[in-house]
């Protein structure tokens, strides 16, 4: 039996596959902007004035499910007053990233919510976010629940 080897076409393949790996191994490995850590830490210390600042004037945050899609915060204030109304409850809670990805300016990302209920047991959540960055602030905000 023979075989015939058409090499243009392999190195075509070797080199997408190269170039693939590049772009995988790019996003895993690109580190996670200043404001995207610094907004997580604000979120987990509770502090308003920190997560105001990290979003731009004219931020806008998207709610999405798999039946709406509502543009639930637009601009800084309204930013503010959600976060005051939604820490103003006391409860506790933790978030993190649990994996991520950026391309240019967006970067999205898993993120794992907990706190303790009324009952003490630990609760969990999580949902996609994607944000756009933009002059080092968030600019826009996508959450996929």
């Amino acid at each position: 039996m023979t075989y015939f080897v058409n090499f243009k076409y392999m190195k075509s393949i070797i080199t997408t596959f190269l170039i693939l790996g590049s772009i995988l191994a790019n996003a895993q490995n690109d580190p996670l902007p200043d404001v995207l850590k610094d907004q997580f830490d604000a979120f987990n210390s509770g502090d308003i004035e920190r997560l105001v600042a990290n979003v731009s004037d004219d931020f806008k945050w998207f709610y999405i499910t798999s039946d709406t899609l509502l543009l639930e915060i637009k601009g800084k204030e309204a930013f503010r007053k959600g976060m005051e109304s939604y820490f103003g409850v006391g409860v506790k809670v933790n978030s993190k990233i649990e994996s991520y990805t950026s391309q240019g300016n967006r970067i999205s990302f898993k993120e794992v919510v907990s706190y303790k209920n009324k009952k003490g047991e630990l609760v969990t959540s999580s949902a996609m976010g994607i944000y756009e960055l933009k002059d080092e602030k968030i600019f826009r905000a996508w959450y996929f629940y």
